[in-house]
């Protein structure tokens, strides 16, 4: 949901004004209305405290553990399900995959492309299975603060989000007829300026602002200025504005050293766990406010670019052994009540997609998923 027609309108206004037009009377009663457009978007700003934040570890935590874990085999774990000759080993692979293209190396058009499929979802009704959500898009976000408690902190957290990434890319493609690569970002060679990545213009995602009084900054540039949020923050559901609150310090986590100690575990929940508390953590922590909601966060679209990051690293982890394309560990439910994660665990979107089995996504060249990144 936009904040309004009438503000698109008179933003493209205030633009005119620095091109020497005349009627200067009339411009600057444009202007006083578009600051006051401005305001009250900024009172739909809640404080950062309601938005939480993601659990994380520091990098020396990750290196202290990934030297304890360099002696453990991933077939010691009790959890692990290794390679085996099932039907998730004989698959060819896929004729014509997919390329998820980095950011910087997106076509000019393909970007624009990009944030119009996004803006398409968000301008299509809602399915009317998820209230109080206001449009296709927010099905999404609402899909993802109901599985919450399941999703993060447990074994789960990797696989289904790299489901709930096919689901999105779907939706674009059937929904809003996206034909381009699905974008992804680079976040380390953005680590400690993340405002200084190129993602964040009037042109593409809006400024990258730091937090204003305590609260998250509303965005009211790029292509999602002016949205206003009706799932979250957490488990309420309160119209908000898309926030964010820099934070560079969070960011200038997200960097080599911290992918490498995370790649370099030798089983998948000691990984995941490191990716999921690490990077990921920081990398949400970081842009702040709506992002830094656990349950809401994709209620700003940087979050699938992000989560492209993460599962990027999941995928380097897997290649450095092909055992590994077909290994899962850990528990599919957070908590002391562990439910085995294998092969055979339901990924679900509540309909918005076909549920699959983790099986089916593990190996991202095979036929199912079919897509590979750039670098």
């Amino acid at each position: 949901m936009r904040f309004s027609i009438t503000s698109q309108v008179l933003y493209g206004a205030a633009v005119a004004s620095a091109l020497n037009i005349p009627n200067r009377g009339l411009l600057s009663g444009v202007n006083e209305e578009l600051d006051g457009l401005k305001e009250d978007l900024q009172k739909l700003a809640l404080p950062l405290e309601v938005f939480g934040e993601f659990d994380t570890m520091t990098l020396e935590e990750a290196q202290a553990a990934a030297a304890a874990d360099k002696g453990t085999d991933a077939n010691d774990d009790e959890l692990s399900s290794p390679a085996s000759t099932d039907e998730f080993t004989t698959q060819a692979a896929c004729a014509n995959p997919r390329i998820r293209v980095e950011w910087r190396n997106m076509r000019d058009a393909d970007k624009l492309s990009f944030v119009n499929a996004v803006k398409c979802l968000m301008e299509r009704p809602p399915s009317g299975n998820f209230s109080p959500s206001q449009s296709r898009y927010e099905d999404l976000v609402a899909v993802h603060q109901r599985m919450t408690s399941r999703i993060h902190m447990s074994g789960l957290f990797l696989p289904w989000h790299r489901y709930y990434t096919w689901v999105f890319s779907g939706l674009l493609r059937e929904e809003c007829g996206y034909t381009a690569p699905l974008p992804w970002w680079d976040e380390v060679r953005d680590a400690g300026n993340f405002a200084g990545s190129g993602l964040f213009t009037d042109e593409y995602f809006g400024d990258l602002p730091p937090a204003n009084g305590g609260r998250g900054t509303c965005i009211e540039n790029g292509a999602f200025g002016g949205t206003i949020l009706n799932i979250g923050p957490g488990a309420s559901n309160t119209p908000h504005c898309l926030a964010r609150a820099v934070d560079e310090r969070q960011t200038a986590n997200v960097n080599q050293a911290f992918v490498d100690s995370c790649n370099s575990r030798t089983t998948y929940s000691s990984m995941e766990s490191c990716s999921e508390m690490g990077p990921h953590a920081y990398g949400h922590n970081g842009i702040g406010a709506v992002m830094a909601a656990v349950s809401g966060s994709p209620g700003d679209p940087v979050f699938f670019l992000h989560h492209g990051f993460v599962d990027r690293m999941w995928r380097k982890w897997q290649i450095m052994d092909n055992s590994r394309l077909r290994d899962i560990s850990g528990c599919a439910t957070p908590g002391e009540n562990c439910e085995p994660l294998t092969r055979n665990t339901v990924l679900s979107s509540m309909g918005l997609r076909r549920d699959v089995t983790v099986g089916q996504i593990l190996d991202i060249y095979e036929p199912f998923l079919c897509y590979l990144y750039d670098y």
